[in-house]
Formats: structure tokens, sequence, C-alpha cells
């Protein structure tokens, strides 16, 4: 591995390859690592958990149908337990604007994966593949809420942190840790628990990989006693976890999507290439411009947006990234959080989320 760029986050090991010793496709691992993210009191937190779970299966399909792929190849029940949930994400074939594509999948036979979005138009025969587990509630807390979160106690969550999990549908999965039992009508057993779906254990709540969250963190200032403690003002999270080593791509919609960086580590928007994605403004017009929403690390929130061509006069703006705030200073150097919010202001559309310049993995 070699690293032309020095990466923000610490890693643990190398990346190397195993030969399968069953039918299944060779699998091959990531480097590893583990990230440490910030957390504040008294506000939303919106950040991104930017290592993934590992390759649990790789290989090459053979054919797709809009609701199937199929590798010959593959040992696919055994790779890919009922007790999880996947993703499938396409890293190779003749077409490159494949390479990034992801969708939830499962095991329907050794060899067959059932597909959330159709991808026949875009998988033939020879196109590489990689499945992970999804992230999950208990794999980035811990089941019983390890990293301590604040809790709701015997059902009350008036004071209790709130995870907010994308939906894929324009909403959110609330979801909390409930430290004592409660009774009655409506009672809570310990566990992880939604908002909205009563005592039914939410531990394996999924997140997806491309998508941020946002911690609602209640109270006005951390315990000395909480894990990851910095003081009553900053409290670390830290995720441990694989780096994904190619782009990844992401869809967008209408609105505002809540964007998972995907790589751990520091990413401008020069490295970006988002403006080759996104709408832009024309002439310093942001009217129709993509607006990104970088995290301040205070509880609010940066917007950059890029200009394609130069305005005159009064506030002339070159071409270029900017900031809503900054005037014409050129923001290109700015560094993309570990969740980033885009608002997208016209169709729907794909965008890739990239390595920085000059990283090898």
């Amino acid at each position: 591995m070699k690293y032309l760029k020095k990466p923000t986050f610490l890693l643990l090991s190398t990346a190397l390859s195993l030969a399968a010793t069953t039918q299944a496709a060779e699998i091959s691992t990531d480097p590893v690592g583990y990230v440490t993210e910030t957390i504040f009191p008294g506000t939303f937190n919106f950040l991104g958990f930017n290592l993934s779970q590992p390759v649990v299966a790789s290989g090459t399909f053979e054919s797709a149908t809009s609701t199937t792929l199929v590798d010959d190849e593959g040992d696919f029940i055994n790779a890919l337990p009922v007790d999880g949930q996947y993703v499938v994400k396409l890293t190779s074939g003749s077409n490159a604007a494949i390479v990034g594509i992801n969708t939830d999948v499962s095991a329907t036979s050794a060899t067959v994966l059932a597909t959330n979005d159709d991808l026949s138009s875009i998988v033939a025969s020879g196109v590489s593949y990689e499945v992970r587990k999804s992230l999950t509630v208990g794999d980035v807390f811990g089941a019983n809420n390890e990293l301590e979160l604040k809790s709701a106690v015997a059902g009350n969550r008036t004071d209790a942190d709130i995870i907010w999990i994308p939906d894929g549908v324009g909403g959110f999965t609330q979801v909390f840790y409930n430290a004592t039992p409660s009774s009655g009508f409506g009672a809570l057993s310990v566990g992880w628990k939604t908002t909205t779906t009563g005592n039914a254990d939410a531990v394996d709540t999924p997140i997806y990989f491309t998508s941020g969250v946002f911690i609602q963190v209640k109270r006005s200032s951390f315990d000395p006693s909480e894990a990851g403690y910095v003081d009553a003002n900053n409290k670390n999270i830290v995720i441990t976890g694989s780096v994904q080593a190619e782009k990844s791509q992401v869809a967008l919609r209408t609105g505002f999507n809540y964007i998972n960086r995907v790589f751990p580590g520091g990413v401008t928007l020069a490295d970006s290439d988002l403006e080759t994605m996104i709408e832009v403004a024309v002439a310093g017009n942001r009217t129709n411009a993509d607006i990104l929403w970088i995290p301040d690390g205070l509880g609010g929130y940066d917007q950059y947006f890029y200009n394609s061509t130069p305005s005159s006069g009064f506030g002339a703006l070159s071409v270029g990234w900017k900031s809503t705030t900054g005037g014409d200073a050129d923001a290109s150097s700015a560094v993309l959080k570990s969740g980033i919010i885009i608002q997208r202001k016209g169709a729907p559309t794909m965008v890739a989320l990239k390595l920085p310049a000059g990283v090898n993995l």
C-alpha cells in the first residue's frame, strides 16, 4: 500500500487477498483502521461513518435481470447469512462509469443475488463486484450502547440522545437506547428502539454506507464518566472498519441529501470534482445551483457552490468554488467533513464520491 498524501485516519493493517477454498469467488480484504468523530452537546451533530464492513463476497457476474445478479461461481447462501442486510458495489466493467454503483441485495440461491434496483442495463458478463454487510446501529454504537449515548430511562426518552438515520425516501428512522425496562401499556425492554416501532429490537437497524446520520444530543454538557469524554463540550466516538478503495456513487434526490463522504481522509472541494456532477451557478447566479452544506463544528453549516462563469460589476465572482458568505474568495481548499449535505435544486442525479487526489490504496 502506498500513500502519496497522508490521510487523516489511522490504518491498522494492509490490504491482502485470500483465495477462497470453496466455490465462492476470491474475497479481497480492504485496509482497515479507525476514525474518531467528535460530537457536541445541545445540537444535531451530522457525521458520516467513513468506514464500512469487510467484503464478504466478490467475483464477477455472468448475467443480470431487472431483479437479480448472477455469479455462476458464487456461494451467496453461505457468504450472506439471512440475519444481515447487504450491499453490492460494482468495481469494474467495460464502462468505467458504472464503477461505484451500489444497491441493497439478498441471497436467493448460491449463485443469485436479489437486488433492490434494476442493474440489468449496466451489468454484463465480466463486471466485477464486492458485497459487504451494511453497518448497523449495534455495529457503530455497540449492541449495549458501549459508546454511551444518553439513554432513555424506563422508556422516557425526553433527555435521551436520538440517532436520525435517513430512510432513503426523504425521511428518517429515529433510534434511541432504553437503559431500564418500563412496565404497563407500551412497555419497553432494555435495548435499542425506534420512536415508531414500540418494543421491537432496533439493534440491527441498517445505516446505508453512503448515508450520513444525525446524532441529536439534548443535554447541555457531557459527563466525565461517559465513554469518549474529552471535556464538557466534546465527546469522541471511535469507529472501526474497512476502507473502501474505489469511488462510490450515490443518488441525489431533489431536496436535501445526507451523504457520507465514504473515504476516511481529507477530501477538499477541489479533490471532489463535484462541480462536474452538480448544478452550478452561472455568472454568480446561484438560484438553480446545488449547495453543499458542510458542518462547521459549532452546530452550524458552511455553504458552498460552484460558479461556472465569471460575473462583473459589484460583487463580481470569478470561476470556482465559493462560499455563500465569502464573496469571491477561493473556497476550493475547504475540506469535506465526514458527512455532508447536498441540496439538490434540479432533477435527481448521480454523483461519485472519490478518493482524494494523490492517494493510492
